[in-house]
């Protein structure tokens, strides 16, 4: 579960497009009155320093590496990283619901340092599986998405670039349970006495700067869509609130947001259904059949691998559409 910290808790106790073409203003005439001076360069200016990261075949090595102030349970940085099958096909870190996922990219110590130029980062492949993901920065209002493996927890700053399509997608989840925190807990500056369209409302104007979304209709459908992923984060935070705020599992306007993805969930034309371990697309049954249906699965716990797949492609497809929906408006930007 979510939780909010400065270091990561034990385990243990836990697009550029090309420019228009444009005329290129004329050239003054050429001067015939050119001098020549010489001038000479050192073998040093001449040199260009191309920084490279080390690179280990061990997890236990980077971490080693990277040390810094431990205390306890390693904690480091991770850039330029992609999440990936043992095939070392690039996966949404949703996926690790059903897969065992892998994690390549550089490893840094928890602590920046002062000088960027000399941070030393250790490039490891493959390393991991991943065994749990956790969302914190709630009390910072920025959302922190940290990867545990069975022997450090890293804070995630950039993926690679080939990977960003992929993991855009969760940290706009984990920005929505943030914002939804902001807006619902009283010690944050939060009313948890907010109706829905409040709520909602709230969150469109805050997220409103997200590339990711169309306009405040797509803003506010994505979060209804993670209605029930944003409910279960922050009802975890429920156990380990130090705050006199009001619990969020009683919280009427989240309670609300979970309610209306699961009615949505429910009302889609498609509904992917176990069959004797096989897939089936059923939309004919009755509606109060339906609403157990959908509530029988609505526990991603009680979901059959088959199932929590269908449901992860469905929601990475839906993911894909609202961006499609984008990219005519980016077009037109100037």
């Amino acid at each position: 579960m979510a939780r909010d910290k400065q270091k990561k808790r034990s385990l243990a106790e836990r697009s550029e497009q090309p420019s228009a073409t444009r005329k290129m203003p004329k050239r003054d005439a050429t001067c015939k009155n050119l001098k020549e001076k010489s001038f000479s360069l050192s073998d040093k200016s001449c040199l260009i320093e191309v920084k490279k990261d080390q690179v280990v075949d061990d997890e236990t090595l980077a971490v080693r590496m990277t040390c810094g102030q431990d205390d306890g349970r390693p904690n480091r940085r991770l850039t330029d990283f992609i999440l990936h099958d043992e095939n070392g096909t690039a996966q949404p870190l949703e996926m690790l619901e059903v897969n065992d996922l892998f994690i390549s990219g550089v490893v840094l110590p928890l602590e920046p340092s002062t000088d960027k130029k000399k941070e030393k980062g250790i490039r490891c492949e493959g390393f991991g599986r991943i065994e749990t993901w956790d969302i914190s920065g709630y009390e910072d209002g920025f959302p922190v998405i940290w990867l545990s493996t069975d022997i450090a927890d890293y804070d995630c700053l950039k993926p690679a670039t080939s990977y960003k399509k992929f993991f855009d997608h969760f940290f706009e989840k984990a920005r929505a349970c943030v914002e939804v925190y902001k807006k619902l807990a009283k010690s944050s500056g939060g009313d948890p006495e907010l109706s829905l369209d409040e709520l909602l409302a709230g969150l469109a104007r805050s997220m409103s700067g997200s590339k990711c979304f169309s306009g405040t209709a797509s803003l506010k459908d994505f979060v209804i869509s993670q209605g029930e992923f944003i409910y279960k984060q922050l009802i975890g935070l429920d156990m380990t609130s130090k705050t006199n705020d009001k619990m969020f599992a009683d919280i009427p306007a989240l309670v609300a947001l979970r309610d209306e993805c699961r009615k949505q969930a429910n009302c889609a034309h498609a509904q992917v259904m176990p069959s004797n371990g096989s897939l089936r697309i059923d939309s004919g049954v009755g509606e109060e059949e339906n609403k157990n249906q959908m509530n029988s699965i609505a526990s991603v716990d009680e979901e059959d691998e088959d199932v929590k797949l269908a449901r992860l492609l469905q929601e990475e497809e839906y993911w894909q559409s609202m961006k499609q929906k984008k990219k005519p408006q980016i077009s037109l930007c100037i």
